[in-house]
């Protein structure tokens, strides 16, 4: 057992255990709460046809990503568990103490030399660091855990295939993994690049084993697997996925000499993020990241900085790696050496070197990385042509740099197809993809800070050495207390939110004020979206959202203008078209609600990323404006918008509303037996649909030889939803019709206590208790309706007349006079006044 590997991974288990707790939060809602991939309805072959989103690849609003078998891991989670969230959550934190341990052994195979000290330094740095608390806390960041895995995985198989006589089963492996990786996520694709990487470094010299492969032979299937995956990806990506501009504001920018200078030092602000990770953000769209106009702007010297170091690393492995090995050598060094029979005689490496027999690792290999200049045998102290032993000094500069040049791989592949330096992707910076660089960086730190202890033990400073390790203890402990303060950013949405206030706040206040207003934080939500906007007055979902806001509060003035400044600044917001319309019928304006709907109904959905939405958005325009039609009593239009909307239905829309309102509509029309057809439709897609249920019993009602059916299907509506209040009131008015007053008057007593602030309800239950002759309770009621509505004279006129018969006449008399001055000249309540007047006189 690796005690050091299972160290660190408890250390990383440790930190993340705060995670357990938290929810979903920002992609993961898209991702897993509405992906129709992750329900036991949906084929698992749908799965290889989606997005990571659940959206066709072969449509154009496809995101582009293809990770089926990280999303194939969500389905399972909900298999087991649901939507608990805290089960998505073990398995990403259980997958990053796997890739921990991995890295553990990455590093004791890359890093040179025997001391543990490099591999402890990267694998705790691995563990702790804070660039991988979005992967890991957040869930929709397996897809990098996942492609990390695998890619250490695929690694360390290939590395075994070269250290075991290249037998083909860890050559296998190695594939299996690499292609794994890639559906786990596109930079899993960096994995046979690094297994060539490490191959080509080795510089192992070409010789045929007993097994039948040889360097040649493993390079090439290497580079043809590289190369069908690269196509294949290529292929299932189809043309390249559009974006918004604001999710990467550099790439549709019209100067050349911008976009060039803010790509190249995008990279050097990842590095700056691994290197010193004090500013994190969930985002970095929407211009967090200041575009580079100019070749003064200062950052340009990080991005020179950077280049220069990555360059010259690369230059001098490259020149180290090209000057001959001592084992080049190896006739001139026999000639000059004669070895004891009984030592060659004892070592079955000698002796199969001599024979032409098979690479064996029968002899301890000269350090970790079984990479030693002679070969692998160490039967004696051989010399070297520089006077070295076992040619050590000649051959420690090439272990170094092959160090150095996978070190580098770790670093620079599995970044490159984010970078935007060879196409364009959807976003500038995000967090979750440098958790696979981040090996490299950890190895390239490791390997600096063992080599300055190295040093100053050599030059006989134990306090030097002692000051290397507290300096790298507490860049450890800094480490992980900033990756547990982060944790708690992660744990809900509100949190993660205000934590990026500084860093990007337009995205940030926008989706702040989505949270707050959910929460029924109606102020703070306001104000919220208000800044979002100062920041970015064109922000349409900001808009829209804020439009919702004011309706609920029935400022719909407010809202219309909300909703407009959103389909200006977004003509395809389909939602927006049918809140303004719905809007626009509340404050009256029943004409242009129609063509807001109709217009809304219309929207072409093609390259949109949300389809599923969209489609959604266009049925529900147009149930609006059969509704609107319903309500102005054009039943035949009201009657064509539905069936429109039937005709538009795609298959995750649940049918059960249309066929019902198709049924009422009908029914309205006297067209009873084709609405009975529907109603029967609709409780047939979806038994325990309450709206049905009423809508048929009221049908049925019609038909004195149906009444008991009738009444069946009002107490199933109770049954299945006693805390209605719509049930109660239609089955009191379905009493009421029988004559059967007393029950009626306790079904719309029950519906007006469900919701007392419901103006309608209220009237409906003061009336059924005043025709069961209950006068005094009818009189609470219609007070109360009253004080809904005081500005009412319909409110004022019930209520004077159930004080009239009650006997309180000088109430009535001021209630009726009340009504009077707000509705000036009402027949009903001047008769009623004269009646009063003339039991007064």
């Amino acid at each position: 057992m690796d005690i050091l590997a299972v160290a660190c991974a408890l250390v990383a288990t440790a930190l993340y255990c705060n995670t357990l707790q938290a929810g979903f939060v920002y992609d993961d809602r898209r991702a897993i709460l509405t992906n129709p991939d992750l329900l036991a309805s949906t084929p698992w072959y749908r799965l290889l046809e989606n997005d990571f989103w659940g959206t066709p690849l072969t449509e154009r609003g496809s995101h582009g990503s293809y990770r089926p078998l990280c999303v194939a891991t969500f389905r399972l989670n909900h298999f087991l568990g649901g939507l608990e969230p805290w089960g998505y959550h073990l398995v990403n934190v259980a997958l990053h103490a796997a890739c921990t341990v991995l890295v553990v052994k990455v590093a004791r195979k890359v890093l040179p030399g025997r001391s543990n000290l490099a591999h402890a330094i990267t694998g705790f740095l691995f563990a702790v660091h804070p660039i991988h608390s979005e992967a890991v806390a957040g869930i929709v960041g397996r897809a990098d855990l996942l492609a990390c895995f695998l890619t250490l995985t695929s690694f360390l198989t290939y590395s075994a295939h070269c250290n075991r006589t290249r037998s083909p089963f860890p050559l296998l492996l190695a594939l299996v993994s690499s292609t794994l990786a890639t559906l786990a996520k596109e930079t899993g694709i960096s994995s046979l690049a690094l297994c060539l990487l490490w191959e080509l470094c080795r510089g192992e010299p070409t010789r045929k084993s007993n097994c039948g492969f040889t360097r040649g032979r493993s390079v090439g299937i290497l580079s043809g697997g590289l190369a069908l995956l690269a196509l294949g990806r290529l292929r299932l990506a189809g043309s390249r996925p559009e974006f918004a501009s604001a999710d990467n504001p550099t790439a549709r920018h019209p100067s050349r000499l911008t976009r060039g200078l803010t790509f190249l030092y995008l990279p050097a602000a990842s590095a700056r993020m691994l290197l010193c990770p004090s500013t994190l953000s969930f985002d970095w769209s929407m211009d967090a990241v200041p575009r580079i106009t100019s070749p003064l702007d200062p950052r340009n010297l990080e991005s020179v900085c950077l280049y220069a170091a990555l360059i010259g690393a690369a230059f001098w492995a490259v020149k180290s790696l090209r000057r001959p090995r001592p084992r080049d050598s190896m006739a001139s060094l026999l000639q000059q050496q004669t070895y004891p029979r009984s030592v060659s005689s004892r070592c079955p490496v000698c002796a199969g070197r001599r024979t032409g027999g098979c690479h064996t690792d029968g002899c301890r290999a000269a350090n970790n990385n079984n990479n030693s200049p002679l070969g692998d045998c160490h039967c004696a102290k051989r010399p070297s042509s520089n006077g070295g032993v076992n040619g050590v000094n000649a051959g420690g500069r090439q272990t170094t740099a092959t160090a150095v040049a996978v070190s580098l791989g770790f670093l620079v592949l599995p970044f490159l197809p984010a970078s935007n330096l060879f196409f364009y992707v959807g976003f500038v910076i995000a967090e979750r993809i440098l958790y696979l660089p981040s090996v490299g960086a950890c190895l390239v730190v490791g390997a600096a800070v063992s080599g300055c202890y190295r040093i100053a033990r050599k030059n006989g400073s134990r306090t030097r050495g002692r000051a290397v390790l507290l300096g790298t203890a507490i860049l450890i402990g800094v480490m992980s207390t900033k990756t547990l303060v982060r944790n708690t950013d992660w744990r809900d949405e509100e949190s993660l939110y205000r934590s990026a206030l500084h860093v990007n706040p337009p995205k940030a206040y926008g989706n702040l004020g989505s949270i707050l207003s959910e929460q029924g934080r109606v102020a703070e939500a306001e104000e919220a979206f208000v800044q979002a906007l100062r920041y970015r007055p064109n922000m349409a979902d900001v808009h829209y959202n804020l439009g919702i806001l004011q309706q609920g509060r029935k400022n719909y003035d407010e809202a219309i203008l909300s909703y407009q400044r959103a389909i200006h600044f977004r003509p395809s917001l389909a939602q927006a078209y049918v809140n303004l319309g719905a809007a626009l019928i509340s404050v009256g304006r029943g004409t242009e609600a129609a063509a807001v709907l109709r217009a809304g109904a219309s929207l072409d959905g093609s390259g949109l990323k949300d389809k599923r939405a969209h489609e959604a958005a266009r049925v529900q325009a147009l149930l609006q404006l059969g509704a609107l039609y319903a309500d102005q009593g054009r039943l035949q239009r009201a009657l064509s918008a539905y069936r429109e909307a039937l005709r538009a239905l795609p298959d995750h829309y649940p049918p059960q509303s249309v066929y019902n309102l198709l049924g009422e509509t009908l029914s309205r029309l006297q067209q009873y037996a084709e609405a009975e057809r529907w109603f029967q439709a609709s409780l047939a897609s979806q038994p325990d649909h309450v709206p049905a249920h009423i809508t048929y019993g009221k049908l049925l009602a019609r038909n004195s030889s149906r009444v008991l059916e009738a009444e069946r299907w009002f107490l199933r509506a109770r049954r299945l939803a006693p805390d209605d209040p719509s049930v109660h009131h239609h089955y009191g008015l379905f009493l009421t019709s029988q004559g059967r007053l007393v029950e009626a008057a306790e079904e719309q007593l029950r519906a007006a206590e469900l919701s007392r602030s419901d103006y309608e309800l209220s009237v409906a239950a003061a009336s059924a208790l005043r025709q069961a002759d209950r006068r005094d309770e009818a009189e609470v009621w219609y007070r109360h309706a009253a004080s809904l509505r005081p500005h009412e004279a319909r409110s004022h006129t019930n209520l004077g007349a159930i004080l009239h018969l009650n006997g309180k006449y000088k109430q009535a008399a001021a209630a009726y006079k009340e009504a009077l001055r707000l509705q000036p000249g009402d027949a009903t309540t001047i008769t009623n006044l004269h009646k009063l007047a003339a039991i007064l006189a």
